[in-house]
């Protein structure tokens, strides 16, 4: 009886010893799960975090980028309107001007000394009901061929000038379109009048032609021709040009008068 009671309680205790161990087991499995769960959470709350925080990183750059932009692009508009793109060109108190810068790219071949002769073919001088005006058609001769055209003579306030050039081909057509000063068009102004002997004359059909022999630009901004002028009687004369730069447009600012 005493060796079955021995037995029983060895038995209880053994099984005792196994059910605790295993209640550890289970003990120790859950914590670790646990233990794992939260690292996960944890990892994953921080990654998210730092994506969150990556992407208003994104966001800032590409915002202040943006603003950037926008103020280059503000910028390069503010050059733009410097450039005159849209100033008009019949500005009303500018005719001058406006009328010389049409035909920027005629006075700048002048200048340039890519015009080699000019001969007038034909005038219709002060056509009955536009007595006002003249047409004076020529052809060019020029360093890369050569073009046909036609001078609008405008005779306004007791002056004739050029008003237009006509029928121009190639890069001698068209012009230019910036904004300048009030004061440009006086200075315009003042030089039609000193050049009225020549204009005169060519009005009147009393031109005959031109040719250039020698171009001296004593700056960038100026330009010298040196040739011949022809009158329609055949008489030729030694002769200089003279055309000056100012803001951005070429202007003659004298000539010999034709014989």
């Amino acid at each position: 009886m005493r060796k079955l009671v021995i037995i029983l309680v060895v038995v209880l205790l053994c099984a005792g010893g196994v059910a605790f161990a295993a209640w550890r087991i289970v003990d120790d499995g859950g914590d670790e799960k646990a233990a794992s769960a939260s690292v996960e959470g944890e990892s994953f709350q921080s990654q998210l975090e730092e994506t969150a925080s990556e992407e208003q990183a994104n966001s800032d750059n590409n915002a202040t980028a943006e603003g950037d932009v926008n103020t280059s692009d503000s910028e390069v508009n503010d050059v733009d309107n410097q450039t005159g793109e849209d100033f008009s060109y019949t500005t009303p108190d500018q005719r001058y001007v406006t009328e010389t810068q049409r035909h920027q790219n005629f006075f700048r071949a002048v200048a340039e000394g890519r015009v080699r002769r000019l001969e007038v073919t034909s005038a219709d001088v002060r056509p009955v009901g536009d007595t006002n005006t003249s047409y004076i058609y020529f052809e060019l001769t020029t360093d890369s061929g050569g073009s046909n055209g036609t001078f609008v003579m405008k005779f306004e306030n007791g002056m004739w000038r050029i008003a237009a050039i006509n029928q121009l081909s190639g890069d001698l057509d068209g012009g230019t379109n910036y904004v300048v000063p009030t004061s440009f068009e006086e200075d315009l102004g003042r030089e039609i009048a000193e050049l009225q002997p020549f204009l005169t004359k060519v009005a009147e059909g009393r031109f005959a032609y031109m040719e250039v022999y020698t171009v001296n630009r004593p700056s960038e901004n100026e330009s010298v021709l040196t040739g011949v002028v022809v009158g329609k009687s055949g008489k030729t004369v030694p002769a200089e040009m003279r055309l000056r730069n100012d803001y951005g447009i070429w202007h003659l600012t004298y000539i010999t008068n034709p014989p």
